[in-house]
């Protein structure tokens, strides 16, 4: 029976004589007879282990599919489930060998992003001289000389006047500890209130920290989740897992490598979880990002999986300026929709 057993991410940079080239080479390669070949079809058949002629012939063919913009897109279809599983490694070493259109940059409020030309700004006006008057002339002050006193009677008051401030700086020291101590030290205190002042949004919305920008545009709970591989035939994994979709944009002078350690998964009882690096090869390869540079100005899809608790609840995603000692960040609230 035929089905379709896999297709190649993205639109792949050659025209179809191009990639049906490509893809016979592959075939052939891989022990496959080629058969018939049309403008965007190549099919080839494998021959049945032990040479079996009772069994039907394993097919396999490589559609492409043009696109408006140029390009093609990829897909294989056919009766050999078996052949693919067992030289995916293979299939996925060559899918990704094909060269790949580069995809539209999206802003933020999800419109291609529109190159503007650089326009000529008139000099900045200068500035005019203006006359100031003179500045007013300063009253004369006489200042008389006050009466000397004796050396016996300003020690004396000298003697006095330490005898009466020392006590009381020493209260007014006395007083500030108590102060201090009163309103639970410095740092406490300070750290409880910049947590307060973190910037909190929802799904869909940006999340401004430093100079990045943040929006989760999904985040959803899954027990099974699946590696990623050529068609599907991928290893499977069970737990519980937090996914969650993202974009992630440099607003930056400065190329950033995007560090696992930006983002933080806080449940209900404020257990907190860092991105899962076990799962990283279950996140699809177009958007695998963490440890990846981004450069000034661009815009990136990511996704990352975290392993949690079971019965865990009430998620809450915080997110990081991706800069490292100044301590900023800001909370997304997976549990609401703007």
């Amino acid at each position: 029976m035929y089905v379709e057993l896999a297709s190649v991410q993205g639109i792949v940079d050659l025209s179809p004589q191009e990639a049906l080239d490509r893809a016979e080479g592959f075939l052939a390669s891989q022990g496959y007879i080629i058969g018939q070949r049309t403008y965007t079809t190549i099919t080839a058949q494998r021959p049945a282990e032990g040479g079996a002629s009772e069994q039907d012939p394993l097919d396999i063919t490589v559609a492409v599919a043009p696109q408006p913009d140029g390009g093609v897109r990829v897909s294989v279809r056919g009766n050999d489930q078996a052949g693919v599983r067992e030289r995916q490694a293979a299939w996925m070493e060559w899918s990704e060998s094909l060269p790949k259109k580069p995809e539209p940059q999206i802003d933020a409020a999800g419109d291609r992003t529109v190159e503007v030309p650089d326009a000529v700004l008139a000099p900045p006006p200068q500035p005019q001289a203006v006359d100031l008057p003179d500045p007013p002339t300063a009253p004369t002050v006489t200042v008389t000389s006050p009466r000397r006193e004796s050396t016996v009677w300003r020690g004396t008051k000298l003697a006095f006047g330490g005898c009466v401030v020392l006590p009381v700086l020493l209260l007014i020291g006395f007083v500030s500890c108590l102060a201090i101590v009163a309103s639970g030290g410095g740092d406490g205190g300070g750290s409880e209130s910049s947590k307060n002042k973190r910037p909190t949004v929802s799904i869909g919305e940006p999340l401004q920290v430093g100079q990045v920008t943040w929006t989760v545009t999904s985040a959803r709970q899954a027990t099974q989740i699946e590696e990623k591989g050529f068609g599907k035939y991928g290893d499977t994994k069970e737990g519980n897992f937090i996914i969650v979709d993202f974009s992630f944009e440099n607003n930056s002078k400065e190329s950033i490598t995007l560090e696992p350690s930006e983002l933080t998964l806080i449940d209900s009882k404020n257990r907190r979880s860092k991105p899962d690096e076990d799962m990283f090869g279950y996140v699809p390869s177009d958007r695998d990002i963490i440890y990846e540079q981004v450069n000034p100005g661009v815009t990136r899809e990511g996704e990352v999986i975290f392993t949690v608790a079971p019965g865990a609840t009430e998620y809450r995603l915080q997110a990081g300026d991706a800069v490292m000692f100044t301590g900023k960040s800001g909370i997304v609230n997976l549990s609401s929709q703007p």
